[in-house]
C-alpha cells in the first residue's frame, strides 16, 4: 500500500459548510451573545464583595442576584438554541460530505478497490469528521476566541494593567510550547492512524473469513494476528499520547505558575489599597474566560495535527483518479453486441504478464465458451473483456467501437460481468435483483428467475422473493447465490453477458437445465460463458481454450 502524501484541500469541505453559513451565522451570533453574558458574573461578585457585603445592603444584595438569575434564563436559553443550532448543522454538513465522498468513492475504477485492503480504506474514510469538527471549531471558534481575548484584555486592563501585563507575557510561552511539540506529536500520530488501519483491515479481513477459520480449527492463529496488530497499534498510541501529554502538562504548569504570581501580586495590590478584592475577584475570573481560549488554542492545535493526518490519509482516496463518466460519450443504442479483443495484453505486476497479445472475438447472439487450466487467464479475461480492468496494450471494442473512448458505467451496463464468486447483498431476494434494474416489473422479475433456473427454489421459500438472503448471502447454498446474481444480471438486460463458472456450485441436472437456458439467452444477447465443463453445452459456436 501506497501514500500519496497528498492532502485534501480544505475547500473541499469548506464548500460545502458554506452552503449552511445561515445555520453557523446564526450560531456566531449566539456565541457572541454567551461570550458576553459570561462578563457578567465576575462584575457581579465585584459588586456584592465591594459595595453590599461591607455595608451589609440587603436590599442591593437581593436586587444583584435577581438581575444575575435573570441573565442565567437568557444563558440557559442561548446555550440549548445553539447546541440545537450545531447539532442540526453539523448533522446536515456530515450528511453532504458523506454523499461527496461516496460519490467519488464509487467512481475510482476496479482497480484501485484491488490494490487497497477494505478496512485501508474503511479508516481513511472515517477521517472526513476528524476534519469537519476541526474546521467547524476553527471557522466559527477560533475567530471567537482571538476577538475575546483581545476584549477580556481590555477589560483587565481596566481593573489592573500591573497583572494583565503577567497574563501577556505568558502567551508566547505557550505558543513556543505548542511550535516545538506540533512536528513530533503529528509523525507519530501518522504512525498510530497507519497502525489503527492495518488492524481494522485485519478485522475485517477474519470476520469475513470466519468460516473458514473454523473450518481449520485455526482460531488460535486469528486471534494471535489480531492481538499482534492491536499490540502495533496500542504501541503507536502510547507513543503519540506521550508527546500529548508532555505538551499538555507543560501548558499547566504555566497556567499554575501565572495563576500563583496573579494571586501573590493581586493580593499585594489589595494590602497597598491599588486594588480592591472586589477587583481581585473579578481580575481572576475573567483571565479564566483568557486562559480558557489559550487552552482552546491548545485543543484546536492538537485537531489541527489530527486534521493534518486525516487530510493526508483521505487524500489517498480523494487524489486517486475517478472515471471519466459525464467527460465520454455512452454506446449508442443500435450497437451489435459482437465483441472484439485486439491484441490486449495485461498483468497485476509489471514483470508478470497474465495477458499478452491476445485476440478474441465474439460474434453477436452467438454462445461462446472459453475453456482452459485454471490459473491462465480467464477470470482476468472476464473482468477485462467487461470493462472492469483495462488493458496496458491493445483494444477491446463491441461493434467496432472502442470502448476506451465510452463512458465506463455505460460500457459495463452494455457488457455485464458474473464472477464466479457470486457477492449478493444483506436484504431479501428482491432487493438483490433489483439493484441493477430498480423498475423492473414482477413479470421481467420472473423471467430472469427463470432464465437462471432460479425459479424453482425460490418459490419453494415461505417468503419467496422477500426471503432474506443474510450478509453476503450467507442464508443461501452457493448454487443459489450463484443463479441469483446471475438473475440479477439477466434483470439488468446487457446486450453481452460474461457468465464465470455459472455451473460450478450446482448438481449435474441443474448444470443441463442452466446450460440449456444459455444456450437460449444467446438468440437475445451475446453470451461468453468461463467453464471447465464445456461438454454440457450442445452446440457453442466457438470453443477457446487458454493455455
Amino acid at each position: 500500500m501506497q501514500h500519496t502524501k497528498t492532502e485534501v484541500p480544505l475547500k473541499w469541505f469548506g464548500d460545502v459548510i458554506w452552503q449552511y453559513r445561515g445555520i453557523y451565522a446564526e450560531l456566531l451570533g449566539l456565541a457572541i451573545c454567551l461570550r458576553l453574558i459570561a462578563l457578567v458574573e465576575p462584575f457581579m461578585f465585584q459588586v456584592i464583595i465591594d459595595r453590599v457585603l461591607p455595608f451589609q445592603r440587603e436590599n442591593t444584595l437581593t436586587i444583584v442576584l435577581l438581575i444575575f438569575a435573570a441573565v442565567s434564563v437568557f444563558q440557559v436559553g442561548f446555550q440549548t438554541l445553539s447546541g440545537y443550532l450545531g447539532l442540526v448543522g453539523s448533522s446536515r454538513v456530515t450528511q453532504d460530505l458523506g454523499g461527496k465522498l461516496f460519490q467519488h468513492l464509487y467512481r475510482l475504477p476496479y482497480e484501485y478497490f484491488r490494490r487497497w485492503n477494505i478496512g485501508e480504506i474503511l479508516s481513511r474514510l472515517s477521517e472526513t469528521d476528524a476534519i469537519r469538527s476541526f474546521l467547524i471549531a476553527a471557522t466559527a471558534g477560533l475567530f471567537l476566541d482571538i476577538l475575546f481575548v483581545a476584549v477580556y484584555l481590555g477589560v483587565l486592563f481596566t481593573l489592573s494593567s500591573q497583572l494583565t501585563w503577567l497574563i501577556i507575557a505568558a502567551l508566547p510561552i505557550q505558543a513556543l510550547i505548542y511550535l516545538g511539540f506540533g512536528p513530533i506529536f503529528r509523525k507519530y500520530l501518522r504512525a498510530q492512524f497507519d497502525a489503527s488501519a492495518r488492524h481494522q483491515s485485519k478485522m475485517v479481513e477474519t470476520l469475513t473469513g470466519v468460516a473458514t477459520i473454523k473450518a481449520l480449527a485455526a482460531e488460535r492463529t486469528a486471534i494471535e494476528q489480531l492481538k499482534s496488530t492491536l499490540a502495533r497499534q496500542l504501541e503507536a498510541g502510547l507513543r503519540a499520547g506521550k508527546i500529548d501529554i508532555a505538551s499538555a502538562q507543560m501548558n499547566f504548569v504555566v497556567n499554575r505558575a501565572l495563576t500563583i504570581l496573579i494571586l501573590l501580586i493581586g493580593s499585594k495590590l489589595v494590602f497597598s489599597g491599588d486594588l480592591t478584592l472586589g477587583q481581585l475577584v473579578a481580575f481572576y475570573l475573567i483571565s479564566e474566560k483568557v486562559l480558557g481560549p489559550i487552552a482552546t488554542f491548545s485543543e484546536l492545535w492538537e485537531r489541527w495535527q489530527n486534521a493534518g493526518v486525516s487530510r493526508q490519509r483521505l487524500g489517498d482516496v480523494l487524489s486517486a483518479q475517478p472515471e471519466p463518466l459525464s467527460e465520454l460519450p455512452k454506446l449508442p443504442a443500435n450497437l451489435k453486441p459482437n465483441l472484439e479483443i485486439c491484441r490486449a495484453s495485461f498483468s497485476y505486476t509489471a514483470d508478470v504478464p497474465v495477458l499478452e497479445n491476445f485476440s478474441f472475438r465474439a460474434d453477436a447472439y452467438s454462445l461462446n465458451l472459453v475453456v482452459g487450466q485454471s490459473g491462465t487467464g480467464k477470470s482476468t479475461f472476464g473482468r477485462l473483456a467487461a470493462g472492469l480492468e483495462k488493458p496496458s496494450a491493445g483494444s477491446i471494442c463491441i461493434d467496432g467501437l472502442d470502448l476506451q473512448d465510452y463512458n465506463p458505467h455505460h460500457v459495463r451496463a452494455t457488457i455485464a460481468y458474473v464472477p464466479q464468486e457470486a457477492y449478493l447483498f444483506d436484504g431479501s431476494i428482491r432487493s438483490n435483483l433489483l439493484m441493477g434494474n430498480p423498475h423492473a416489473t414482477d413479470e421481467e422479475i420472473d423471467s430472469a428467475l427463470a432464465s437462471a433456473c432460479a425459479s424453482q427454489f425460490v418459490e419453494t421459500f415461505r417468503l419467496g422473493l422477500d426471503t432474506a438472503v443474510g450478509e453476503r448471502g450467507t442464508s443461501l447454498s452457493g448454487g443459489q447465490r450463484q443463479r441469483i446474481a446471475i438473475a440479477r444480471t439477466l434483470l439488468a438486460k446487457p446486450k453481452i453477458i460474461i457468465l464465470d463458472e455459472p455451473t460450478s456450485a450446482v448438481d449435474n441436472d441443474t448444470q443441463t437445465m442452466m446450460a440449456r437456458e444459455f444456450e437460449r439467452l444467446a438468440s437475445t444477447m451475446t453470451v461468453v460463458i468461463i467453464t471447465h465443463r464445456p461438454q454440457v453445452f450442445t452446440n457453442p459456436s466457438q470453443i477457446v481454450e487458454f493455455n
